[in-house]
């Protein structure tokens, strides 16, 4: 049964569309809750007629969201990510899917009050993607299962 939360997904590179698909495709949140930035084309173009929600720009898009996902394949592109939306996370949870990223990379990046996850993905010797979850201090208990579901979508947890 799908989660019924909010989560906002941004990022860089293919990362990106293969999370938003794969939580879709495994139905771990219902479409209606999902908001994408319409700046996002490869996004857009895998899931444009799946009932997610496109809004005009990655800030609004944050503000959708009480999880915000954010995917990128480097942690300089990562920070990219980050940087515009870093003023609006405050009381919002931040799921980071980068390799190389902790808990500590992504804090000093958000606002004050933004509660994080970070899941450092790395592909196994037989090109599973793995990855192992780490949660900042004061992370809500009953959002690790939702949070936990929507990472565990997209890579085999450690």
């Amino acid at each position: 049964m799908a989660h019924k939360i909010r989560v906002a997904f941004l990022g860089e590179g293919e990362m990106l569309p293969d999370a938003v698909v794969a939580v879709l495709d495994k139905n771990i949140i219902p479409p209606e809750n999902i908001f994408l930035s319409e700046k996002d084309k490869e996004v857009h173009e895998a899931v444009a007629d799946r009932g997610v929600v496109f809004c005009s720009d990655d800030m609004n898009t944050v503000i959708k969201g009480e999880v915000v996902v954010v995917c990128a394949p480097k942690k300089l592109e990562l920070s990219a990510a980050l940087a515009p939306i870093s003023g609006c996370t405050r009381g919002r949870i931040v799921i980071s899917i980068c390799p190389g990223a902790d808990c500590a990379f992504v804090l000093e990046r958000v606002s004050r009050g933004t509660t994080v996850l970070a899941a450092q993905p790395a592909e196994s010797e037989d090109g599973v993607l793995m990855a192992s979850l780490e949660f900042s201090a004061g992370f809500p208990s009953y959002m690790r299962a939702p949070c936990s579901d929507i990472v565990g979508s997209v890579c085999e947890l450690l």
